[in-house]
């Protein structure tokens, strides 16, 4: 080796041996750390406190649930009479209240039509039927007379048949000429056709007498046409009402069968309200499912349903009611909206009337009608707002929030009657808690008034207060203010 190659080795060996001095320490440090890391304490865990939720709950109440249902319809007088011309005539007085709007009684007259053509009609019957009454005793008398007559007939017919047969005993024995004979045989023959015509005159009686006994009976029936036709000249009123629209006066001409004007009765009016056939379904409560109908008749719909009616004014303006009674329901369902009409009657609506207070309920009005059904005892409810497709939240024992699926029975008003799921008690949460996440911890909150408020509004506090007024409070005392 020579000396260039002997340095470059060397100046090698020495760059080297700098470089490995390093790796001692290197290492050291190595172990040491790893040394330190293995044998550190290792640090305490810090359990985080779980937040909980503050949400409104009530207890799930089981009340007796009053079934109502709502429905809108408009009054109309439950009876209406439209006065029709039966005669022809001229008008020659009119009742000094006859216009649009009067109260009128039962029987006054309201208009009276010319009876003079009437009158002579019924003057005119009354002298034919006496005549033909005279005819008729007449009759009568002329056979009895018939009757005496033929009896006389009959004995000279004897005489002249005895005689005749002395005569032709005479003849036998030639004692007496042919022309007495002759002559006697005239007188007989004679003699029997005057009975015959007696007797045929005496048969005929019964069917002249029945012919004028006919003639008589149809005078008599003209004669009550004519006494119904001089009646129907007086228009009374049949009840106690109120005119519709009229225009009539006297010297007015009227023909047979031409309108005069409308009334309405005073001592009923009837609301026709529509309501769905689902929420009608809950007055009629029949847990066996048996068939009610042995035979239809209207008293048995009426004790079906066995409900009972408030009547109000749909007005914003006016705060008025009225109790009502079910009285039917309508045969059709209404094709656009599926739903049932059902009328209920407000009797004696003008009676009711308190000025300043309660206004009459007058045709036309719309009105909105509450009907009330049997209360049904032991009922889990539940606010509306607090079902969920299906299911309610409640609490468990640990307060945390579980899903309750449920059944609903119905839902009326602001509340929702259980059939199945809930049995009263639970803690229901009424607040809505989204996110709804299973099992977290919730802070309840108990809202009193929203379940003193949902108790009253199921057992229908106020409908009761109005339904049990009826047979205590006088017709014109104001009954409940509005719910």
């Amino acid at each position: 080796m020579d000396n260039n190659a002997r340095v470059k080795l060397l100046e090698f060996v020495k760059r080297l041996g700098r470089r490995l001095l390093f790796v001692p320490p290197l290492l050291v440090g190595v172990v040491l750390a790893v040394w330190i890391v293995g044998n550190r304490p290792q640090p305490e865990l810090e359990v985080a406190d779980e937040t909980s939720r503050m949400l409104r709950v009530i207890e799930v109440p089981v009340v007796a649930v009053l079934p109502q249902v709502v429905g809108y319809g408009t009054a109309t007088p439950g009876q209406t009479w439209q006065a029709v011309a039966q005669v022809d005539g001229r008008i020659v007085e009119v009742h000094k209240e006859l216009e649009s709007g009067s109260f009128v009684s039962k029987d006054q007259l309201l208009l009276k039509i010319d009876p003079t053509e009437y009158e002579y009609a019924v003057a005119q019957l009354e002298a034919e039927i006496e005549q033909a009454k005279a005819q008729i005793e007449e009759l009568t008398r002329t056979e009895e007379n018939l009757q005496a007559s033929m009896e006389i007939e009959r004995d000279a017919l004897s005489v002249t048949q005895r005689e005749m047969k002395r005569i032709e005993e005479l003849d036998a024995r030639n004692a007496t000429a042919q022309s007495e004979v002759d002559a006697q045989q005239r007188s007989l023959l004679t003699q029997q056709q005057r009975l015959q015509e007696q007797s045929s005159a005496l048969n005929l009686m019964p069917a002249r007498k029945q012919s004028q006994q006919a003639n008589l009976a149809l005078k008599q029936a003209q004669l009550a046409q004519a006494q119904l036709d001089l009646k129907h000249t007086e228009i009374r009123a049949p009840f106690d009402c109120r005119l519709g629209t009229v225009t009539l006066d006297v010297g007015q001409y009227v023909g047979t069968g031409q309108s005069l004007f409308e009334a309405y009765s005073n001592d009923l009016v009837e609301v026709e309200a529509q309501a769905p056939m689902r929420e009608v379904r809950r007055l009629i409560h029949n847990p066996t499912g048996a068939a009610v109908f042995e035979e239809i008749s209207m008293q048995r719909v009426r004790d079906m349903f066995n409900v009972q009616a408030i009547v109000e004014m749909a007005s914003a303006d006016i705060s008025a009611r009225w109790p009502a009674r079910f009285m039917r329901i309508r045969e059709t369902l209404d094709p656009q909206t599926r739903s049932l009409s059902l009328v209920v009657g407000v009797d004696d609506p003008y009676k009711q009337v308190v000025p300043g207070v309660r206004p009459p309920l007058l045709q036309g009005t719309y009105c909105r009608v509450t009907l009330i059904g049997q209360a049904r005892p032991d009922q889990v409810i539940v606010p509306r707002h607090a079902l969920h497709d299906g299911h309610v939240h409640v609490l468990d024992d640990e307060r945390r929030l579980r899903r309750q699926p449920v059944q609903v029975e119905f839902r009326q008003s602001e509340f929702a009657v259980i059939r199945s799921g809930l049995k009263g008690g639970e803690t229901l949460v009424v607040s809505d808690p989204t996110p709804a996440i299973e099992g977290m911890l919730v802070e309840p909150l108990p809202d009193e008034s929203l379940h003193e408020r949902l108790v009253a509004d199921a057992r229908g506090v106020d409908a009761n207060q109005v339904t049990a007024s009826q047979s205590s409070q006088s017709p014109t005392t104001e009954v409940g203010g509005q719910r």
